[in-house]
């Protein structure tokens, strides 16, 4: 193990990035009965618990297995079935939002998206994310963004997202 590099540090010290929630939002918005946001949150803080371990303990690298596309994908279809069981033994309202969260297929499907799209987001940020791997090793994403237009675009699909779901959430009288 290395210690972890200043320029890393500098860069995006966060083992943990609310941005990465703007796509979920988004997604939530367009399919609200098949995606569950809270799934897809949950694989995604259980995928970034590697990062926050290996910054805490200073080793690089930081992104490891559990950032690669196989991994994270496992890991986002165990979030979505733990959801799942939660809403299961929970027994939550009869609101078919709430309800739409803890479904099997909702849950699954935004554990899921939670889990590919994570280590997608941090390719494009962290040199030692290997998302390809164990075709490969090389991160083709990186730099495919600057820091900032890819922060901004996950709040504008956020934005997006909310924007969405306001527009769902109104009165069909007043849609007129």
């Amino acid at each position: 193990m290395r210690e972890l590099p200043s320029a890393f540090r500098k860069r995006d010290p966060m083992p943990f990035t609310p941005f990465h929630f703007g796509p979920a939002i988004l997604f939530k918005a367009v399919a609200p009965r098949h995606v569950s946001l809270t799934a897809f949150a949950g694989s995604q803080v259980a995928i970034d618990l590697e990062s926050g371990y290996h910054l805490l303990r200073g080793e690089w690298p930081v992104h490891r297995l559990a950032h690669t596309l196989p991994l994270a994908t496992a890991i986002g279809i165990a979030a979505g079935a733990l959801v799942w069981t939660a809403g299961r033994w929970l027994q939550p309202s009869d609101n078919v939002g709430v309800q739409a969260e803890v479904l099997p297929l909702p849950a699954l499907i935004g554990g899921l998206l939670g889990g590919l799209s994570y280590p997608l987001l941090d390719a494009i940020l962290h040199a030692d994310v290997q998302p390809f791997w164990p075709l490969t090793r090389v991160n083709p994403l990186l730099d495919a963004l600057d820091l900032p237009l890819l922060h901004q675009m996950c709040c504008a699909t956020g934005a997006a997202g909310i924007a969405l779901l306001l527009l769902r959430a109104r009165p069909k009288a007043s849609r007129k």
